[in-house]
């Protein structure tokens, strides 16, 4: 199949670039001998996380239970889910994964700890557990190395849990090198008292467990880190390009679109609003648009409706006809691809792949 036989709008993905960014990444961590565990979120799609694998991953990261499962189905059997799991039903969930493979999991509560270790025991199984730092990003995570180690201690005393280790998410360095670098000094200092702190209560720590795709290359330089979840990495997006993260021929994800209307002056519509791309705004400058045309740089994605991407074309010099089809680079590929059944491989004007987004929806 041609590109140009695919019905829009199309999630499309460049293997060639996609390739690249996972040997890059997989390049670094065993230079530095990382353990590299991705955040399979970004695509939800088993094939694609048998990739990661294939090219020097030791097994992924996931957000949900209902994401675990899809991976385990398909045969993957060493998974973090990176969220702390609470509720009964959850719980028992969770013990049953954990009969079939290798499960760990993230949180920063006595009482999800204590929940888990129910179901667990009287599944029968054991489920590795990671507590969660607030390495400042402010969303989940003990902030403190006395609580972390009060928490471990904790741990240590459930039954069919086992303590392996602390995580943490720097959502916040979503900025530039340096500022990232600068950020980074208060994060070692953290890191370094915690590490000091379980060492003198004589309590291991067989893993520490943090990044993101902004610091893919930078996980070498966060102080006792040995293992790194990026998700983002295998496509990028127009926000990872705006952090310096990556360049522009980097982003192997594209939306293409068809031109359905040019009736208003300056303007064109595509067939590709906000439940093809999510309304995720850019986090960088002034955070406007919601994407870049890549056949036109002076084109922007000004706002969404429904099913209509409004195009601001008064600075363009393309003459933009109804029928006219172009590609979209989103502002966030994870909430873009999870609006979709199925994202298509490409290299050069071939349809080399289709991929089925098996996790699709799997909030739970």
């Amino acid at each position: 199949m041609l590109i140009s036989e695919l019905e829009t709008p199309a999630v499309i993905v460049d293997l060639d670039v996609m390739d690249r960014n996972l040997s890059r990444v997989a390049g670094y961590c065993r230079k530095h001998q990382l353990l590299l565990r991705p955040h399979t979120k970004t695509h939800k799609i088993p094939e694609l996380a048998k990739r990661q694998i294939a090219s020097g991953a030791t097994g992924i990261t996931v957000a949900k239970i209902g994401e675990a499962e899809v991976m385990l189905n398909a045969g993957i059997t060493d998974i973090l889910i990176a969220y702390p799991i609470v509720g009964a039903e959850k719980t028992q969930r969770l013990s049953r994964l954990a009969e079939q493979a290798n499960i760990t999991i993230s949180l920063d509560s006595e009482e999800a700890a204590c929940g888990i270790s129910d179901a667990a025991t009287r599944q029968g199984s054991r489920i590795g557990i990671l507590i969660e730092m607030d390495v400042g990003f402010g969303r989940c995570g003990l902030g403190n190395e006395t609580d972390l180690l009060t928490l471990a201690q904790k741990i240590t005393d459930l039954p069919a849990l086992k303590f392996k280790g602390l995580t943490f998410f720097p959502g916040h360095f979503s900025v530039a090198p340096e500022e990232r670098a600068a950020m980074r000094v208060q994060v070692n200092e953290f890191l370094q008292r915690s590490l000091e702190t379980f060492s003198r209560a004589g309590l291991p720590v067989s893993i520490v467990s943090g990044g993101s795709t902004p610091t893919a290359y930078e996980g070498s330089l966060f102080y006792g880190v040995n293992e790194v979840r990026p998700g983002t990495y295998i496509f990028n997006d127009r926000n990872t390009v705006a952090v310096s993260a990556c360049s522009l021929d980097d982003c192997a994800l594209s939306v293409l679109v068809t031109v359905v209307s040019t009736a208003v002056p300056g303007h064109a519509v595509v067939d590709g609003g906000s439940k093809t791309f999510s309304s995720d705004r850019f986090q960088a400058g002034d955070g406007g648009g919601f994407g870049i045309v890549k056949e036109d740089a002076a084109a922007e994605v000004e706002r969404f409706s429904e099913e209509h991407g409004h195009l601001n074309i008064q600075r363009s010099e393309r003459c933009y006809r109804v029928g006219d089809r172009l590609s979209i680079i989103p502002n966030h590929v994870c909430t873009t691809v999870n609006m979709h059944d199925e994202i298509y491989g490409i290299r050069g004007e071939r349809v080399e792949e289709i991929w089925r987004v098996e996790a699709r929806g799997k909030v739970r």
